[in-house]
């Protein structure tokens, strides 16, 4: 049980950690650190270094691999750099295994001792340094759920049903193959299995082929533990996970099959009289993280593609990743502004949709809104952090600036929007379940329709920047705080015996319906008119009260 303990609670500190590194991380996803990482790693052997760096501080392939899961999922480390990164991480580990210089213990404490004072007490630069610190907590908790499953895992060396199991094998190299594996998987360290392997040859229970079985096996072990923590993740997500795995299979595979050899033709020449048995698994140990890693090496071009079929993308993360938005746009302001403009679009494309699960005659969306809603998130933060990456350049001319800033600003308003949209689509489908009969239930398909037209009327603006259709979306969404307040009295009135929370519900649904409307009245005031390339420095186009009157009787209607 307490073995259990220790698996289960470890694990959900790692899982915890490796969640919350990712999303600090996407809130860091700047340009400098963009910039800091491709440095890092933009070549095949500064990649590979950079992985046995991170392999030697954190003790671990594992931390490394969802490390680098998180950087490839906020955008800050491509996934063709992201794979030499983890296969040397191992050699790091390998390092650690010989040398012994860190204790992960006292990382993952100082981790979360310096980070969680300077979060709990404010020491974050005035918020500049809060997700950084975020992180470093997180990465803490990451070690500590590490340390907790390998010390939890620790009685396994002295065990007795191990040793008795592995005198039971004889001399039989598959089930010392297949106890490596088993164990490396609960203690979800290798090494723990290599020092194991030395201390039973020590005393006689294993032979030196039996040994580095074991040691292979561990090499399986591992790989599966990482799938194993990687049974949550879908699509891209899963993908550094799936090449681990792969990496370690094929370093347990590939010197198996020795030993097997050995084992059946006992006249083959073995490297076994070389050196003394514990310096022999040691470096058995090292050859099981440098050999793959040279094996793969001139196949990893083509291992992005390989993933991509195994671990195809999800829905949630196509919506989640930007169309228009690439780096090298940045060197020219106007066509980085004019693809910001063109992102925003996509994501005012989607707003009506979130109300498709309420509306009548909609089609049954595909997704559920709350994960639209969530993939929404991620965009806008692709956009707020690209144009931050050009203001920051400093090139931006004054007209540039301006508009640069106006893009930013719609940025916030479009993701208060997509909120309130998301909000009321939940409270819509609360009020239609009350039935036809219930006054709120009467209203909600109405309001769902009206505020469907006023965003799709807003991604037609935005994307044609025709005046007529500006000047429609500003009608329509003219202040109508007096119609939804007559609204509520009339409904009041024939709902006086509405049941439980039918008033707050009403009350909470037109609220947000006037919210709306008053956000995309913002939107609709900052909209350029003339064709969307050619839109800087257009000017701004003001609908006052008396065109009003000049409104379309099919769009007067509708607003009605």
């Amino acid at each position: 049980m307490e073995i259990l303990a220790a698996f289960l609670g470890g694990l959900g500190l790692f899982l915890a950690g490796v969640k919350g590194v990712g999303a600090n991380l996407q809130q860091m996803a700047g340009r400098r650190l963009r910039v800091a990482i491709t440095k890092a790693t933009r070549g095949d052997v500064s990649a590979a270094l950079t992985g046995t760096l991170l392999g030697t501080l954190t003790q671990s392939s594992n931390a490394v691999t969802f490390i680098a899961t998180s950087m490839v999922q906020a955008g800050l480390l491509p996934l063709a750099r992201a794979l030499p990164v983890v296969a040397w991480a191992n050699l790091g580990t390998a390092v650690l295994v010989l040398v012994a210089a860190l204790d992960l213990r006292l990382v993952a404490l100082w981790l979360l001792g310096c980070a969680g004072c300077a979060l709990a007490f404010g020491l974050d630069g005035k918020g500049r340094w809060r997700t950084a610190l975020g992180a470093a907590f997180h990465l803490g908790l990451v070690f500590l759920g590490l340390v907790i499953l390998k010390s939890g895992a620790a009685p396994l060396r002295e065990a007795e049903a191990v040793r008795d199991a592995m005198a039971l094998a004889g001399h039989a190299l598959l089930p010392a193959f297949l106890v490596g594996a088993l164990v490396t998987l609960v203690a979800q360290s290798s090494s723990t299995v290599t020092i194991l392997a030395i201390a039973l040859a020590g005393v006689g229970l294993m032979d030196g082929a039996q040994a580095g079985m074991a040691v292979c096996g561990a090499s399986l072990g591992s790989g599966l533990s990482v799938l194993l923590l990687s049974g949550g993740l879908r699509g891209t997500a899963r993908r550094l996970a799936l090449f681990q795995t792969l990496f370690k299979a094929l370093g347990a595979v590939m010197f198996a099959v020795p030993f097997l050899a050995w084992k059946l033709w006992p006249g083959l020449p073995t490297p076994w009289d070389v050196t003394d048995l514990p310096h022999q698994l040691g470096l058995l140990f090292v050859a099981l993280q440098v050999v793959p890693a040279l094996a793969i090496a001139p196949f990893m071009p083509l291992m992005p593609r390989l993933l991509a079929r195994v671990a195809p993308a999800t829905q949630e993360e196509a919506l989640a990743r930007p169309a228009f938005l690439y780096d090298q746009a940045l060197e020219d302001a106007p066509t980085a502004l004019a693809l910001v403009q063109r992102e925003q679009a996509r994501l005012l494309d989607r707003l009506p949709g979130l109300l498709d699960g309420v509306r009548q005659d909609a089609t049954p969306p595909v997704l559920p809104a709350a994960t639209v809603s969530a993939a929404g998130v991620a965009v806008e933060q692709a956009i707020a952090t690209f144009l931050q990456s050009l203001l920051g350049r400093g090139s931006c001319l004054e007209a540039e600036l301006q508009r640069a800033v106006a893009l930013d600003n719609a940025n916030s308003l479009i993701g208060a929007l997509r909120e309130t949209v998301a909000e009321l689509s939940g409270l819509l489908d609360l009020a239609l379940r009350r039935g036809e009969d219930d006054p709120v239930g009467a209203l909600a398909p109405a309001l769902a329709e009206a505020l469907h037209l006023l965003l799709s009327e807003l991604h037609d603006a935005a994307l044609s920047g025709d005046a007529e259709d500006v000047l429609t979306l500003r009608r329509l969404a003219a202040d109508r705080s007096d119609m939804m307040d007559g609204l509520r009295r009339r409904v009041f009135r024939a709902g006086a015996e509405l049941s439980a929370g039918g008033h707050d519900l009403l009350f909470r649904a037109t609220s947000l319906f006037e919210r709306a409307v008053w956000l995309v009245r913002r939107l609709a005031q900052g909209l350029e008119i003339g064709d969307p390339a050619t839109r800087q420095g257009a000017p701004m186009v003001t609908a006052g009260p008396a065109e009003e009157t000049q409104l379309p009787v099919a769009a007067r209607s509708a607003a009605e």
